[in-house]
Formats: C-alpha cells, structure tokens, sequence
C-alpha cells in the first residue's frame, strides 16, 4: 500500500511501502548529536515565523510560538544537559515513528520537535485532515528541511493499515502512541528493532482542586481572573485533551463556599461564551442528561444545567468523581482537607490543577501521593501548557540513549 508524503506548500505525493522502507532505513544511519545547532535553529524559526502572522492566532499556536522560541530552546538543552550522567555520551535512539491522537492536532508537533532536538530520524503518520494554522507550521518546517536537504523527517499519512504500521515499527527504534488505550492496544502487539523502546499516552484524566475560602475572598477582579483562566483549561480543546479536569475538588465546607464556587462557574460559562465556544445541541442534552442522571442516582445534590456552555453537579459528599462528559461538563465535590483528594486519586489520573493553596501545601500533598498515576500538579490556567517532561515521561531522555565512557 502506498502512503501520501506531506511535502511543502501543501503539496502531498506518493510514496511506496517500498521507497518509504528504504528511507526510513537510510535516515537512521547517519545522525547528529542531541542539539544540533543547525536543529536548533530550524526549530527556533518555528516561534521566528509565528511571531510575524497577521490576523488572529489560535492560542494553542501562540504558545507553540512562545515554547520554540530561542531562549526556551536554551533553557531545554542546558537542563538535558545537567541530567546527563558523567562520564557518558547522549546519542538519538535512531528512527522514531510518531503516532498521534486525533483530539489534540498540535500535539505531534512537540512530540516531533523533542525527538527532532534529540538527534533522531523521524516518521509521524498524520491524520487525513491538517487544521489550517497547523498546516502553515508544518509547511514551515518542511520547507526548512527541504531547504538543508535533510530527508531524514517524513509526515506521511495512510489508512488505517496494519502491514504499513508493521513495516515502519519494525524499522524503527522507538515509537510514541498518543491517542488511549485502544490505540496501544493495536499496536502494543508490533514489534520494534532489537532493543526498540515503545512510549505510551494512554487513556488519562485530569481534575482541578481550589481552596473554597481563598475563592470566597476573591473580589470581582480576582474571581473574573480565574474564571479565564479555568475557562482555557476546559474549552480550549472541550476536555478533549488528557489534561483537561473534568471534575473539582473544592477544600472547604458547601454552606460557606458554594455560592462563590457557583459564581466561579457562572463567569466560567460566561468566558467560554464571549470567546464563541458553542455547544452543539445534542451535547447540551447529553450534558444534562448525565447531570440529572448524577442527581437520581444520589451522586449530586445539585444540577447547574441552564447555560450551554457549562454544565456542573453539585456533591457536597467526599467521593470519586468520574464522569467524563465533556464539552463543558464539570463534577463539583467538596472536601473537608487537601490530604482527603488522596484517597481519591486513581492510577489513570494525569494533571491536578490548583488554587488557593501554599506551594509547600501542594508539593506536601504531591509527596503523599507514591502510588501510580499523578504525573503533574499545575496552577490553573496551565493545563494544556506542554512540556517536555508528560505524563511520567521525560520524553528527551526516552528518545536518545547513552553511551558509556570509561
């Protein structure tokens, strides 16, 4: 079966099975060291191009501009630096094949971009369609690669064909599986080149936990803020991403802290309005339908259900919230104490957002944790912010390997 290579301005071509293993073979052999200054740069003009768009830019972009820019790259080489035993050299893995999830289109850029930085070949399989700003990104990139004949990065995309998949796992050195557990279950049973390393993103939630009487003490300003701020977490991507919270452990008492967590959500709803978030109908029956399923079946007290943009249930009882309705759906329980959200947590938990709270209160409640699940604790507002460490990964070292100099 032939695959479709994604070449600059848009243009796409064939490419036989093949063709794509006799390159694939080929690129892999030859490789520069982690942080290549020529890769480097062609990542720097990533954030270069960005900042020179005209018109409106979608967020999600804007920050792929701010993550690539010079000084953030600087930051990332010096840190994998410093975590680089002594006495040992960091080499790229070899190929790399990428397969990303449908629900996050920008998220194969940084997967590509942290295995491009670490020296490797690459091979991502795209999706059929590629959203406009993304496409221009991509371009960019492409065309940068043409311009320093580097063949070495392909973007292809092909049907959903399991041979295919075959082929490229077993000439590649890692692979990366974002997408659930689904998804890695196809291709978990593909083997890899001798010593291959797989790197998985399975199915994961995230939740939100605000301190109720810093909230109730918030003025109008304060509240308007983190009201923007939790609205990017949710709407920005409608849940869809791993580390959106789907539920809210608010730490307080609900006779003093609901009607300010209540206002919090109006002005959540009200965001998510003025910036054109719409909410199809048959999702805004499928949110109320779960909120007032939660309510008959004694899992809320409550159904906030009138604004389209933002449906919330109500529990003023300290238990596991796991409706993952999405679309503006929120799970609102009440805590007596920070140290009771650990009983709670789960081995598929990703993201805890926070507010209100000291930072050695978190990191105390992060240290308690030592079960599995719970890779990330971040203000709200910085959920969707990627980063080279996801997930209980550090996705630099896992794409390169070390050798030993004695």
């Amino acid at each position: 079966m032939n695959s479709m290579l994604f070449e600059a301005e848009g243009r796409r071509s064939d490419i036989s099975a093949h063709v794509l293993r006799a390159r694939i073979d080929a690129s892999r052999l030859s490789l520069p060291a982690p942080f290549d200054p020529d890769r480097v740069s062609l990542v720097a003009s990533i954030a270069d191009v960005i900042v020179r768009w005209k018109g409106d830019v979608a967020p999600g972009i804007k920050y792929l501009g701010f993550w690539t820019r010079r000084a953030a790259l600087r930051h990332l080489e010096r840190n994998f630096l410093e975590r680089c035993p002594a006495d040992t050299l960091s080499r790229p893995r070899g190929m790399v094949f990428h397969l990303p999830p449908k629900n996050v289109e920008t998220i194969f850029l940084y997967s590509w971009i942290l295995s491009y930085l670490a020296g490797n070949a690459n091979i991502v399989r795209m999706p059929q369609a590629v959203g406009g700003d993304v496409m221009r990104v991509l371009d960019r990139v492409i065309a940068a690669l043409d311009a320093a004949h580097d063949p070495s990065q392909m973007f292809v995309h092909y049907p959903a064909d399991n041979d295919l998949s075959e082929m490229i796992s077993a000439h590649s050195d890692a692979r990366v599986v974002w997408g659930g557990d689904a998804k890695i279950a196809t291709f978990e049973r593909m083997p890899l080149r001798n010593g291959g390393k797989s790197i998985w993103f399975g199915d994961r939630s995230s939740l939100c936990v605000l301190d109720g009487a810093v909230v109730a003490a918030l003025d109008g300003a304060g509240l308007a803020d983190l009201a923007q701020r939790f609205a990017n977490d949710i709407f920005l991507f409608d849940q869809m991403a791993c580390s959106s919270p789907h539920a809210l452990y608010v730490v307080g008492r609900a006779p003093e802290h609901l009607a300010a967590i209540k206002a919090l959500l109006d002005l959540i709803s009200q965001e998510a309005a003025g910036k054109g978030s719409a909410v199809a109908a048959g999702h805004q029956i499928a949110k109320m339908t779960a909120g007032f399923s939660a309510a008959a079946s004694g899992q809320a007290t409550e159904v906030l259900w009138r604004a389209p943009q933002l449906t919330s249930i109500i529990s003023e009882t300290a238990a596991r919230a796991d409706r993952s309705v999405g679309g503006g759906f929120l799970s609102v329980v009440f805590l007596n104490e920070l140290a009771g959200l650990n009983d709670l947590l789960r081995d598929k938990d990703q993201t805890i957002t926070h507010f209100g709270f000291a930072t050695s209160d978190i990191r105390r409640a992060a240290e308690r944790h030592l079960g599995p699940g719970v890779a990330r604790w971040t203000p709200v507002g910085l959920a969707l912010e990627f980063d080279s460490i996801w997930d209980g990964y550090d996705i630099l070292m896992e794409t390169t390997r070390l050798c030993r100099v004695g």
